[in-house]
Parts: C-alpha cells; sequence; structure tokens
C-alpha cells in the first residue's frame, strides 16, 4: 500500500519558502513555487504529520533544522550530472563566501536562465531553480541545504550552522 503522508519533493520547497515567508497564503505559494494549490495543500498535511508543521500549520524551527541538516541527504541524496550552464548553488551561491573552491569546481542547477558552467547538481525538484530566482532568501536557503546534500563534512557543518542560524533568525 501506498504510503500517501510520505515526504515529497515539492513538500521541501514548500517547507523551505514557508521557513523564509511564513505568511503566505496557499494561492501565493503554490504560485510563487510553481506548484498546483492542490500540491500545496496536499504537500502542508504531510509536513503537518511528519511533525515539520504544528497543528496550528505553522512551520516547527527546530525540527525543521534537524530534519533538513540530518536526514534530507537521505530521502534525498545529491545526484550529480555532467558540466552544463546553469545557476550557481551550493557553496557556488553568489554571495556565499564560506568555502573557497576553484572556478571549475562549481555546483550549479541546469537552467537556461544560467550563465555559469559547472557541475550539474540535480534539484531536489525541478521547480527549485525557477522558484529561487524569485526569491533571494529562498535561494540562499536552497543552496545551504545543497551544500549539505553534496559537501564534504566541513562544508556540510558550514552549511547547517548558516542554516540554523538564518531560520532561527526568521
Amino acid at each position: 500500500m501506498r504510503n500517501l503522508y510520505a515526504i515529497k519533493s515539492q513538500d521541501i520547497l514548500l517547507l523551505l519558502k514557508m521557513l523564509v515567508d511564513p505568511d503566505e497564503t496557499q494561492q501565493e505559494l503554490a504560485q510563487n513555487l510553481g506548484i498546483s494549490q492542490t500540491e500545496v495543500s496536499l504537500g502542508l498535511r504531510r509536513l503537518k504529520n511528519s511533525g515539520l508543521l504544528n497543528s496550528e500549520g505553522a512551520v516547527s524551527k527546530e525540527a525543521s533544522i534537524e530534519f533538513l541538516v540530518h536526514g534530507l541527504k537521505y530521502v534525498f541524496p545529491a545526484e550529480f550530472g555532467t558540466l552544463a550552464a546553469g545557476i550557481p548553488t551550493s557553496y557556488a551561491k553568489p554571495g556565499f563566501k564560506f568555502v573557497k573552491y576553484k572556478d571549475d569546481d562549481l555546483y550549479v542547477w541546469a537552467h537556461p536562465k544560467g550563465s555559469v558552467r559547472g557541475i550539474v547538481i540535480k534539484p531536489i525538484h525541478p521547480s527549485f531553480p525557477e522558484a529561487c530566482l524569485k526569491d533571494e532568501k529562498l535561494y540562499t536557503l536552497a543552496s545551504l541545504v545543497e551544500m549539505i546534500r553534496s559537501g564534504r563534512a566541513r562544508e556540510k557543518n558550514i552549511a547547517a550552522n548558516e542554516l540554523s542560524k538564518m531560520v532561527e533568525g526568521a
């Protein structure tokens, strides 16, 4: 039997958006994330059932940090592709000064609007790149999540600390 309450990839995008914009309506969430209102509604139900949202539908910051830092990489492990043009993510996100890297060692989400060549990391959900282009805070949080999914131990620790600061400060 199919588990109707198993977290789906669009639920992660929904959770991240709710962490940065907790007051958005379901309609705004659907429009800004590029997913249907039905998927938003079902995603909220799955997030609530998993304990990532409380009984009132607000994000449980502590549970979300724990899941994003320690559990997400097992549910949605990083998948890498070849070199392509895309949107920089993980430690390559513009403005991140946490990790030094070589210009030929960038991670990107493949995207037609992307102008940077790098190693493709498949986004958790196909709507991630487009949604992140619309929202800088979401882009930052999603890139930290990608650092956790794709990085080495040092990068994961840095990303976990930055993610915790960002979520706790929201």
